[in-house]
């Protein structure tokens, strides 16, 4: 597989402030999001996936970048090229809808790209859920399916309440312990909700049920920066906060001790058990099991969608009008950083130079050099 290197963008540059002095770490390279766009698609056009998917992939990659969510941007580029490679990943495969009723549907990914996968599955669910108020899609033989904050977004924007999960079940996945555990039994099964407003912008809930994504283990890892305590024990057991532990057999802990343990075992339980994902004839190479939930509701099946955001309006006024605690300045709503992020890098994004050269690598594995000014 070959490509030309993406011609006329802007060269990547270091922020001036970007190196501590003394530091031993090079400061981050900045690109502008439409280089990192155009990149992105070249390289994965060039690993087989079609223009028109490898665009939404590329948007959807530097949205998370631009989100404040690096864990879940361009930092996947390398593992996708490698699910690919390995055939983990068709890149010429689409989803399908293998069984369904009018509110409600099974969909097969058939290991296409995850997030095609999800952005179909969320779409289904929208659609149902049009004509019978509530609709629920179940997805089965899926890859990884990026910041889970954009489907449920992706619900919001056509006016339903949005509702998504997933987990993976293979043995390579299981990152996270029990409550009251000392090995691995589950993955970061992250969860999110999106809540639609009429002249807002959606209220989003986004988070692993772990303490810390393992995507961010990854950033912290590259960065060289440590964890906060009590998000990680290593493989006997004992806290940690150094980021290579987890992949030396360590493992995550879930947060809020038995709550989020008992979160992530019910995301698991919609997301694997219901669609069957973990089923011999769901299996992708190597075993891999994956599965996901879509959840979709239309406010106005209960009403009006304008009493829904007048009463949501009234919900965030309440909120925000309490006095910060001593050390904040404001009381935030969910969606609230990643809606500030995206203004602040809105023109620019820094990605730290281990990122970058991985992601330079997995690019030149397939014939595409990094962008050039």
């Amino acid at each position: 597989m070959s490509s030309t290197a993406p011609k006329g963008r802007p060269a990547a540059k270091r922020p001036a402030s970007s190196q501590t002095p003394g530091a031993a770490v090079p400061g981050p390279l900045v690109f502008s999001p439409a280089a990192l766009r155009d990149y992105t698609q070249a390289i994965f056009v060039a690993a087989g996936v079609s223009a028109a998917v490898a665009s939404r992939l590329a948007a959807s990659l530097v949205l998370s970048n631009q989100s404040g969510h690096d864990s879940h941007g361009i930092i996947r580029i390398p593992q996708y090229i490698r699910d690919i490679e390995r055939g983990q990943l068709d890149p010429r495969t689409e989803p399908i809808v293998r069984r369904s009723g009018p509110a409600w549907a099974l969909v097969d990914g058939q290991w296409a790209l995850g997030h095609e996968t999800a952005r179909f599955a969320m779409g289904e669910a929208v659609e149902r859920a049009r004509t019978t108020g509530v609709a629920f899609v179940s997805t089965m033989r899926t890859n990884h399916i990026g910041r889970l904050g954009e489907w449920a977004e992706q619900a919001a924007h056509a006016r339903m309440i949005g509702m998504c999960g997933g987990a993976f079940t293979h043995p390579a996945a299981l990152l996270v312990a029990p409550h009251q555990g000392a090995g691995r039994a589950l993955s970061t099964n992250p969860m999110a909700i999106g809540l639609p407003r009429a002249s807002s912008p959606p209220l989003v809930l986004d988070f692993a049920t772990s303490i810390t994504p393992e995507g961010k283990v990854r950033v912290a890892k590259e960065k060289g920066a440590a964890l906060p305590p009590g998000s990680l024990l290593d493989r006997d057991g004992q806290p940690a906060t150094d980021p290579n532990t987890l992949y030396a057999g360590g493992m995550l802990l879930p947060f809020a001790l038995h709550k989020g343990y008992a979160l992530s075992f019910m995301v698991d339980a919609l997301s694997v058990a219901l669609s069957g994902a973990d089923e011999p004839d769901a299996r992708g190479p190597g075993g891999f099991e994956s599965g996901a939930f879509f959840l979709a509701i239309d406010p106005a099946t209960f009403g009006s969608f304008g009493r829904w955001s007048a009463a949501l309006d009234r919900l965030a006024h309440r909120v925000r009008s309490v006095p910060p605690a001593p050390g904040f300045t404001e009381v935030l709503l969910p969606g609230d950083p990643e809606h500030r992020a995206r203004v602040e890098r809105a023109d620019a994004i820094a990605v730290p130079p281990t990122t970058w050269a991985t992601i330079v690598e997995a690019g030149r594995s397939v014939g595409v050099g990094p962008p050039t000014g």
